[in-house]
């Protein structure tokens, strides 16, 4: 296969160009990031991407409209909305607005359940009651046309933007495996109904242990179990695994718990944060094989996982230093401090070597992009998983007019090699 493992011809530039320079050179307007201004900029970028890809691809659009509009949407709502195909970014503005005066007027939670128990730092509104209104319009049609432009109207592709069919746990583990990535050591297999044993099993070893749903994202329905508090045996932890509805029916991993390199903690967090954190590798398939869109450190993180990171650091490739804040990726961090600028994170050129060899290994045309979550240890990077870039690209397609215009040059090919695609 064109897309599986060996593909990679010898290439010096392991960053997309136009991507990583894009995101290290933006720059806020004068009331700052995710500011009344930010998000008329943003929405217009969208709005733009949007005109482009319904004058260029109208046909195309409307399949992958009716498909997506449909899976988010119901059969019904999403048909309709298809039907309005020219005003998508008006009807999901109306769609959102509409969802926002529903939680004032029956004083609802504004969370997403979708995302989580608790709001994650990633999908806070801007704390501006004008910008979070400007925003509740642009997250939507951020997420839907950077769908489009990631996977054309792919069914499969389309299906991943809200659940994962293909692309579990352990699809990403055999990408991992197969080109010598480092990852937890998986001891068990929860089936939805029952726990197995995996190589030595849960009751081996010293470790807690962290329970993961095979086709969840963002932490979502994560278990820790402490050794020796939370289970002795592997019934007590299948026990508790079939007293918690979020795991009925639903496949899952046990993996040790592993620990970041506790020298790195200077380096990688400020003071009074341990060395939580977590390195945020975005690929995308190019003709010359994958390369990196971006890599963001996250971290100063105040609980064991880095979903409760605080701040987060663009990080340069080959001098593996982190070198500029990320505060434009999400309202909670548009004020953050940047103690850290200059510091070197080693091992996170080998984590982006083994991240692009693992998304080339993949045989999935459709898969595009994908963001990898990595981890220093005291063995080196070690990896987390994978997940379809669906939810990581929409912050970077409507960030700069240079990162929409790279966007939309990359998709005239999505990647695929030109032999192919004649």
């Amino acid at each position: 296969s064109p897309f599986g493992a060996g593909c990679r011809p010898c290439c010096k530039m392991r960053a997309v160009p136009w991507g990583f320079n894009a995101q290290l050179e933006a720059r806020p307007p004068a009331a700052g990031w995710y500011s009344t201004a930010d998000m008329l900029s943003r929405l217009a970028l969208a709005t733009a991407l949007f005109c482009y890809c319904l004058a260029t691809q109208p046909l195309r659009l409307a399949r992958f409209a009716l498909q997506y509009n449909r899976l988010w949407h119901g059969g019904f709502t999403g048909t309709a909305m298809t039907l309005l195909l020219p005003v998508t970014p008006a009807v999901l503005a109306a769609i959102a607005w509409g969802e926002r005066l529903k939680q004032f007027v029956m004083r609802e939670d504004e969370w997403d359940p979708r995302f989580g128990e608790e709001p994650c730092i990633w999908y806070q509104p801007p704390p501006s009651k004008a910008a979070a209104i400007i925003y509740d319009a642009f997250r939507p049609l951020a997420d839907w046309v950077a769908a489009f432009v990631l996977f054309g109207d792919n069914r499969v592709a389309i299906d991943h933007t809200i659940r994962d069919t293909i692309c579990t746990k352990e699809y990403w583990y055999g990408l991992l495996d197969g080109v010598g990535a480092r990852r937890p050591l998986q001891l068990g297999s929860w089936d939805g109904h029952a726990l197995r044993d995996v190589g030595r099993g849960v009751e081996s070893g010293g470790c807690d242990l962290v329970c993961k749903i095979s086709d969840s994202y963002l932490g979502i329905g994560d278990l820790v179990f402490k050794r020796g508090v939370d289970f002795a045996t592997r019934g007590d932890i299948e026990a508790a695994l079939r007293g918690d509805a979020r795991y009925a029916g639903r496949p899952a991993v046990l993996c040790e718990m592993v620990q970041p390199c506790a020298g790195l903690e200077a380096s990688v967090s400020s003071d009074g944060f341990s060395a939580v954190h977590s390195l945020d590798i975005v690929t995308l398939r190019t003709r010359e094989g994958a390369k990196v869109l971006s890599l963001v450190l996250w971290t100063d993180c105040p609980s064991w996982t880095s979903h409760s990171a605080t701040a987060g650091y663009l990080v340069d490739i080959e001098s593996e230093t982190l070198v500029a804040p990320a505060a434009w990726y999400a309202p909670g961090f548009c004020s953050m401090a940047a103690p850290l600028v200059g510091q070197r994170v080693p091992g996170a050129r080998e984590a982006c070597l083994k991240a692009m060899a693992a998304h080339d290994a993949s045989e999935l045309e459709w898969l595009t992009c994908v963001g990898w979550d990595a981890m220093i240890t005291d063995q080196g990077p070690l990896f987390f998983e994978g997940n379809v870039g669906a939810q990581r690209a929409p912050r970077r397609a409507t960030l700069t007019p240079e990162l929409a215009n790279g966007f939309r040059r990359w998709m005239t090919t999505r990647g695929i090699p030109e032999s192919i695609s004649q």
